[in-house]
């Protein structure tokens, strides 16, 4: 569900959030393990080897908390980021700069192509959060192909998967899909379905090529995924001042791009204290998961 949670927010990862809870191995194992005949054994008398070769337990529970924490966070997040953006945005600015502290921890080797990926990493995700956003297309052709990037996106820690909905113009068309799924309307359904194709077949393919890196290169992966979380932080930094507008399919004025700034200490709007708080308390949290799922993992 903290995966779910965090997919939702442009500039927070889901992987980050498996990262911190040491299940991104896992996951990238048992995803890459998914193949149509194993699907089709679960239907047949060798459903639970099939099952068990899936990992099927360990992604049900997984899809179930991701995909119910969508369905009843996104209204949350929506309102959160309407009314209390500064407040959230520290939040998770707390949280990513965590779990890159914890994340270099992974790394057992500094050497100096690890100190090379790692600033790659950095350069890769901070340069991601400069690109100026798109207003996009209902197109259902192009809809597949943001959903294939947005999972790939998902999956890396770092790097946001409703962030690059956004640059990709649509992060509106999503939110407005999840919402009519809980009207029950079929239009919906169908924005979900074509997006969830196309992330299917980015997770699947994307999955294989992460096992593989993990197997051979994986002190420099983790290096990568470290420099990913720190190039992140300068779009989920609290103050913002925005340089440009654009107009929304329904007419409304919303920010198109902005820089980040530093904050008027004196004056209240900027809510410095509230940001602090929410600061430390994605700190606390944080490392409150790491440890509880270390100490799982331990036994």
């Amino acid at each position: 569900m903290t995966m779910g949670a965090a997919d939702v927010v442009p500039g927070v990862s889901g992987g980050t959030i498996a990262l911190i809870t040491h299940i991104y191995e896992r996951l990238i194992n048992a995803i890459d393990n998914v193949s149509l005949s194993l699907v089709l054994q679960l239907f047949s008398a060798n459903r639970k080897a099939a099952w068990t070769k899936l990992d099927g337990s360990f992604l049900g529970a997984l899809a179930l908390g991701i995909g119910t924490s969508i369905l009843l966070v996104t209204g949350g997040i929506s309102w959160l980021l309407a009314h209390y953006p500064i407040p959230l945005w520290a939040f998770f600015f707390g949280l990513i700069l965590g779990s890159a502290f914890v994340l270099k921890n992974s790394v057992t080797n500094w050497n100096i192509t690890a100190i090379m990926m790692l600033f790659f990493g950095t350069c890769i995700a901070f340069g991601i959060g400069l690109i100026s956003p798109s207003q996009g297309s209902e197109n259902l052709i192009y809809l597949f192909f943001c959903g294939l990037l947005v999972v790939i996106a998902m999956i890396l820690p770092g790097i946001s998967g409703a962030f690059i909905l956004i640059l990709l113009g649509a992060y509106g068309t999503a939110l407005e899909a999840v919402m009519q799924i809980k009207a029950l309307q079929l239009k919906g359904f169908i924005v979900f379905a074509v997006m969830a194709s196309g992330g299917l077949v980015g997770l699947k393919v994307f999955a294989k090529l992460l096992r593989w890196l993990f197997t051979h290169y994986k002190n420099t992966i983790f290096a990568v995924m470290t420099g990913f979380l720190l190039g992140s932080l300068y779009k989920v930094w609290p103050w913002k001042e925005v340089t440009q507008y654009y107009t929304n399919s329904s007419g409304e004025r919303e920010p198109l791009s902005a820089v980040s700034v530093l904050p008027d200490m004196l004056n209240p709007n900027a809510q410095v204290t509230l940001a602090i708080a929410a600061f430390f308390l994605g700190l606390i949290i944080l490392f409150l998961l790491e440890r509880l799922s270390k100490n799982k993992s331990d036994a």
